[in-house]
């Protein structure tokens, strides 16, 4: 141990911590010998462990024990600290802070949106409201385990080649663990500390900062406590790996073990019900996105956007799933929904509004509908795609396309042509009415190259390929290479994000599945670890009492938004995450595989159900979008504040079912894998033939989506688009078995 922190110049130092109230008063190192401090006698004992075959990791147990007097408002913690600090290190933690947050700040109120002329730029900075982050005006940051995908925090060294990750439990008895990290006033030295209890001055409360309700605790005599910890110290000629030893270790420590739901069929059935009984609007030929009314902050007394919005929360998207799979009453609103949006949304441009009411539509906006034609470029982004995917789907079907419709969505393609070749990027919004680019830079068209993709094989035109090609090598050798995705969300500016991480995977995968080129799955390999660091790793122990206490809720698999929203999330917005499965087929990729049952098995559970409401608020088939860890809307919101229907959740949950399989198995290998909520088990296993044995322990009959295939065939044949549509479905019974040959 003492060796490898003398070569990556690491202190390690137990201290004992006072407070006055949310405020640290004082701290003091425990050495051998130990400490009188605050009126109580402390000793701390230290203990470590290389892990065996693993390079660079290293168990660290560290024990604290009052052994006489007391103290009040206290607590401990163990800090790493570096010296010879550089101010272009990069600082991570997972879903909270990418490169310190170390980012233009425009301290506005919620929700944060370019609205005037004057603000609007070709080459904006990232730019976030005021979040925790080390910086000319910040020297300090302050989170919980809470405030992460996984309790985890570390760096990298560009001067060194080196890096270092610190992983601690949750917490202890005391709640939850603080993750703090600090610099030395003149800089030159860092410090990475985890404390018990978690003290913070603040929390972060949307796009401000408010006094914490933390406080320290009392010891007395005979208290004592362990803090454990896995370090990772690593060499690093580049910063992706950082994400890459961030990925081998982020389920380490803490506890994960998988709970079956509700089956993927059973949930289909209640949310379309939901949605032709809460969402419809007879009047105008769509399905609205919130069937209740959003209080939770003030918006116009119309408020269009949670009428319809083309991308982003799912109004150009909940169609696809339900003309796929939904009953005669659903396919034929869905139908009438796509009708609305290609006869009423197209503008001049050849870009698509982004919200309406059904009878007008506007650029964009949030709270209400921005000036200036201003138009979030994501929401076109993901039609895109997902107008070439409805036309595959009719394809199967044998269903028509009117010439019009596909006429429509060649000038969008078109459009994004343009965009490119007058700009050399897609920016984050544009003139919805011209296609100029108002505010440019950001990753908020990173799906654009997966919908010129599928474009360029819908259309039969090199060109688009060529673009998608050139504009996501623009993608990975900045955005990725600098370990920031940024600007997915249209109402966090352009800070990092979970959206646009995932949206760029998409692309990547694409791009390989189409081209064949290795480029694009070492690009992709790469992206899916930095996805990693926006996935919850484990399963929060939410505080008693809670909605998803009482639930049962396991997070594992669940979503955080960014760094300015800091919640998790039921899923991925607004997508299936099939490009996680599809990569493991092509590539074999462990932790692609790894994320994606993870995420689709989870996500059903997050809906409210008649047997099972998840609160006052939600009825049966409604989805909140809250998966709160963290105390971002106070205390009594960590596992609770459903406030209602979430379109954009529901929409990747319908995705989810569509485009994952129940259960995938490989006859000739003999591998398997449960998505669904189910439970497989292997009982035998003989020239290519395999058997199992299927059980449901859910109270909700399943059937369940059957992809068999065997290795070669996962290698060599990419999926294409709605590659599910026509699959073999097995019937499991509530509580019940069935046996499989495949």
């Amino acid at each position: 141990m003492k060796n490898i922190c003398i070569q990556y110049g690491c202190r390690i130092e137990p201290v004992v911590r006072g407070y006055d109230g949310n405020t640290l008063k004082s701290e003091k190192a425990v050495r051998d010998g130990g400490l009188e401090w605050g009126g109580a006698t402390w000793e701390c004992r230290t203990e470590s462990m290389p892990v065996a075959g693993r390079e660079g990791l290293v168990d660290l147990e560290v024990s604290f024990r009052v052994t006489g007097g007391s103290a009040e408002s206290a607590g401990v913690g163990v800090a790493f600290e570096f010296g010879e600090w550089a101010l272009e290190n990069y600082i991570l933690l997972p879903s909270a802070v990418y490169n310190g947050n170390d980012f233009a700040v425009w301290d506005t109120k919620y929700p944060p949106l370019w609205r005037e002329p004057a603000q609007f730029r070709l080459d904006m900075p990232t730019t976030i409201t005021p979040s925790p982050r080390l910086s000319a005006d910040s020297a300090r940051i302050e989170q919980s385990t809470g405030d992460t995908a996984a309790p985890c925090m570390g760096f990298y060294s560009p001067g060194r080649s080196q890096g270092f990750l610190v992983q601690s439990t949750q917490g202890t008895r005391y709640g939850n663990n603080g993750l703090t990290v600090d610099s030395s006033p003149d800089r030159s030295s860092t410090r990475f500390l985890v404390t018990a209890p978690c003290v913070r001055q603040f929390r972060q409360d949307h796009c401000k900062a408010l006094p914490s309700e933390d406080r320290g605790v009392a010891w007395k005599t005979g208290d004592s406590l362990v803090l454990k910890f896995r370090l990772c110290f690593f060499e690093a000629p580049k910063l992706q790996v950082l994400f890459d030893r961030f990925a081998e270790i982020r389920k380490d420590l803490n506890p994960s073990v998988r709970q079956e739901s509700l089956p993927y069929s059973a949930a289909w059935k209640i949310v379309e019900e939901k949605y032709n009984r809460d969402n419809w609007v007879e009047e105008h030929g769509h399905y609205k996105l919130a069937p209740n009314a959003h209080t939770t902050f003030e918006v116009a007394e119309n408020p269009i956007c949670f009428l319809w919005q083309l991308g982003w929360v799912g109004g150009g998207m909940m169609t696809l799933p339900m003309l796929a799979q939904g009953g005669e009453l659903t396919r034929s609103r869905a139908w009438r929904n796509l009708k609305m949006i290609f006869e009423r949304t197209q503008a001049p441009s050849g870009f698509f509004y982004g919200i309406g009411d059904g009878v007008k539509f506007y650029g964009d906006g949030f709270d209400r509908p921005s000036p200036h034609n201003i138009h979030l470029i994501r929401k076109n982004s993901d039609w895109l795609l997902f107008a070439i995917k409805h036309f595959d789907l009719f394809q199967k079907q044998g269903r028509e396309i009117p010439g019009e419709w596909v006429a429509a969505i060649r000038k969008l393609a078109d459009a994004f042509v343009k965009l490119w070749e007058r700009y050399g990027q897609f920016g984050q919004y544009i003139d919805i009415e011209t296609g100029a680019i108002l505010v440019g830079a950001s990753a908020a068209g990173a799906g654009i190259p997966a919908g010129l993709v599928a474009a360029s094989r819908y259309y039969g035109v090199p060109e688009y390929l060529k673009v998608a090609e050139a504009s996501a090598r623009g993608y990975v050798e900045g955005t990725l290479a600098r370990g920031l995705t940024t600007g997915g969300p249209g109402e966090i500016l352009s800070a990092p994000d979970s959206e646009s991480a995932f949206a760029l995977l998409e692309s990547l995968v694409s791009l390989l599945e189409s081209t064949g080129n290795l480029y694009w799955a070492k690009a992709a390999h790469d992206m899916v670890r930095q996805c990693a660091t926006w996935v919850v790793s484990y399963d929060y122990q939410f505080p008693k009492g809670s909605s998803f206490e009482k639930s049962g809720a396991r997070t594992t698999g669940a979503v955080w938004a960014n760094i300015q929203n800091k919640h998790g999330a039921p899923g991925i917005c607004t997508l299936s995450g099939d490009s996680l499965f599809r990569l493991w087929r092509a590539t074999g990729d462990p932790l692609a595989l790894d994320l994606i049952r993870d995420t689709a098995h989870g996500i059903t559970q997050y809906l409210s159900r008649e047997d099972r409401p998840l609160s006052d608020s939600m009825k049966p088939g409604w989805m909140c979008e809250r998966v709160n860890l963290s105390d971002w809307e106070t205390a009594k919101g960590v596992g609770s504040n459903l406030f209602g229907s979430c379109s954009w959740a529901e929409t990747a949950m319908m995705l989810t079912i569509l485009e994952i399989p129940g259960l995938y198995v490989q006859p000739d290998t003999g591998f398997f894998c449960a998505f669904d909520n189910i439970t497989a088990e292997k009982v035998s296993h003989k020239d290519g033939v395999l058997t199992l044995r299927l059980a449901n322990p859910t109270k909700h009959d399943a059937e369940v989506k059957l992809f068999c295939e065997t290795a070669g065939e996962a290698k060599k044949r990419p999926l294409g688009l709605n590659m599910l549509q026509g699959c073999r479905t097995v019937s499991v019974p509530a509580g019940g078995e069935t046996v499989l040959t495949c």
